[in-house]
């Protein structure tokens, strides 16, 4: 299972991208002499209105919270809940298309976006409150393995332009495609140390929705070519799975098997570029 505290440098340096954009154009000539205004060239400034399409690539942090993990049966020496909070993270990267809409200097968009990324985590547990995880010690043990393939959103975007310089605040709507597996080995004695020896694995898919937010720069390099760097948080709310025994592995002959439920959420860190189509590079 990767390391959170791995993705804080990619998060730093989006950031740190983030800073240089919003005021790189400050000193980008110095040396140039003060040119001579024309009342239509000081109020020009760059058109950000149009179609864009663009990728991105970054990291991305898995967490979970109010994480639960049960086996479940009518025994008392079969432990229920127990609880736990895996993280992970990965690279990240995919498409964006959106529509800005500039009132002078304040820009409205609408963007929609779809990431691919492998983040995933794994943990096992007892069925038995004398059992050990990840080892059949003759109780029995559940393993739980998730993995998200990709995160989508559609968002709402309002900034401010200086000149060629946007910064924006971004949020709508999330999804994220969701694959869980978990696996009941009970193949020594059976599980909670009774029932019948079996080995039983189920997969899950989910598309998740919930709501995402963030923040962004960018920098127009031409009036077609834009760069990026973004930050955005992502809940998709609460996910559940459970894998159900057949009735000849419960012990006490009634339900019995595992389930795994958690919050999920996600922190992405991306920089990328845009193509702008049509339009003037500057607007009176």
């Amino acid at each position: 299972m990767s390391n959170w505290s791995s993705l804080k440098p990619l998060l730093a340096g989006t950031i740190a991208v983030a800073g240089i954009l919003c005021t790189g154009l400050a000193g980008a000539h110095p040396t140039e002499p003060a040119p001579r205004h024309t009342r239509a060239a000081a109020s020009a400034a760059w058109d950000w209105s149009g179609f864009y399409l663009g990728a991105d690539v970054g990291g991305v942090g898995q967490s979970t919270s109010s994480g639960r993990s049960e086996f479940f049966e009518n025994e008392d020496d079969s432990p229920t809940v127990g609880a736990q909070a895996p993280s992970s993270s990965a690279a990240i990267g995919g498409v964006h298309l959106g529509y800005n809409w500039q009132i002078s200097r304040v820009v409205l968009g609408l963007e929609g976006d779809w990431q691919w990324t492998r983040s995933g985590y794994s943990f096992c547990r007892e069925t038995d409150r004398f059992g050990v995880p990840c080892s059949d010690n003759g109780f029995g043990f559940v393993t739980v393995q998730s993995e998200t393939r990709g995160i989508g959103t559609l968002r709402g975007r309002l900034g401010y332009a200086f000149d060629r310089v946007l910064l924006y605040g971004t949020g709508g709507l999330a999804l994220a495609d969701l694959r869980d597996t978990i696996t009941i080995d009970c193949r020594v004695h059976g599980c909670g140390h009774d029932g019948t020896n079996n080995l039983s694995a189920q997969s899950f898919s989910n598309l998740s929705t919930g709501w995402v937010a963030g923040v962004g720069a960018e920098l127009m390099l031409s009036p077609n070519l834009i760069v990026r760097s973004e930050y955005l948080h992502v809940d998709v709310g609460s996910v559940s799975d459970k894998l159900n025994l057949a009735l000849v592995n419960c012990s006490s002959g009634g339900p019995c098997g595992a389930s795994w439920s958690r919050n999920q959420r996600y922190d992405i860190g991306r920089i990328g570029f845009s193509y702008k189509f049509g339009g003037t590079g500057r607007v009176n």
